[in-house]
């Protein structure tokens, strides 16, 4: 960590500015390209930021990682920003990508992008690396403005986990209507964020998040597994194209059913989850929320 006592200190008083003193933002690029022979999983960990994912069909791990800070000057600005590292490690199988901010001097980072859900932002319980974070609004006297915005392009062959602890997800597949699966499973969880999925290539898609939506935005792509959480607040949208060919089986405790593709209607199982069947339900979709509805729409907007 390029950390010392006397830029520690200055950024430790930040919170005693003005509120008429001067703001300046400092963008931190960081790229990375790793050959993607020999691998079979990528493992991407954040603490704050927006993370964007692009299945190619290339055979390189492409990382484009923008560290974003703020403070009273550039020089100010620009120090903070070089606290934040992603070292890419190589185990065998496995690539992990994970954001190392300076969580020994700050536990408190401002975000420009913070949520409110029901009044909630989620800011309380975050533990990340094994000590417990404060994510609030950028501007926070009490908060250091710091994130990072991450950005990953990767065969669609390989598997995928990804651990946020603040931000929105984005999956942006190529599958077309019938396409075979890639043999990679995607795990995703974001604490306070969207998932926003369009085209998935995996077989296997695991997606949750505490306070959020997760929406697919034309149709299931290629996954033929599909389990999604909302654990505490957020509903779920699901693009279907005109004939779909799955099974959704949804447990909510607070929300509502919307079936805007057809007129058939969810019945219960032995379980107490309401089942609703397409076709011969080629996919199998689990959908589990706490409070939140499920909605279920055209993708071609009929």
């Amino acid at each position: 960590m390029r950390a010392n006592i006397q830029i520690m200190l200055l950024l430790l008083g930040f919170g005693a500015l003005p509120a008429w003193a001067s703001h300046v933002t400092y963008l931190n690029p960081i790229v990375q390209t790793v050959p993607a022979a020999g691998l079979t999983q990528v493992v991407v960990q954040n603490l704050v930021g927006p993370i964007s994912i692009a299945t190619t069909s290339g055979d390189t791990v492409k990382l484009t990682v923008i560290v974003h800070s703020g403070g009273p000057d550039k020089a100010f600005a620009r120090t903070l920003a070089q606290q934040v590292s992603f070292p890419v490690t190589r185990i065998a199988g496995q690539l992990r990508i994970t954001g190392v901010y300076p969580l020994d001097h700050f536990r408190d980072y401002g975000y420009p992008m913070m949520k409110s859900i029901l009044g909630i932002h989620g800011t309380d319980t975050n533990v990340y690396d094994g000590k417990k974070v404060f994510i609030r609004a950028a501007g926070s006297s009490q908060a250091v403005e710091l994130w990072a915005e991450v950005r990953l392009q990767l065969p669609a062959s390989l598997g995928l986990v990804i651990r946020n602890i603040y931000g929105d997800v984005t999956l942006r597949g190529a599958a077309q209507p019938g396409a075979q699966p890639a043999a990679g499973i995607l795990d995703a969880f974001t604490g306070v964020g969207d998932f926003s999925v369009y085209r998935p290539e995996w077989d296997s898609v695991k997606l949750e998040t505490d306070y959020g939506k997760i929406e697919f935005t034309d149709g299931l792509g290629a996954s033929r597994a599909i389990a999604l959480k909302t654990d505490n607040v957020g509903s779920t949208y699901l693009d279907l194209p005109q004939h779909p060919n799955c099974r959704i089986v949804t447990h909510k405790d607070l929300g509502f059913l919307h079936n805007d593709v057809s007129t058939a209607k969810f019945s219960k199982d032995s379980n107490g989850d309401s089942v609703l069947q397409f076709g011969g339900g080629a996919a199998l979709i689990h959908v589990d929320m706490s409070l939140g509805s499920l909605f279920l729409h055209r993708a071609d907007g009929q």
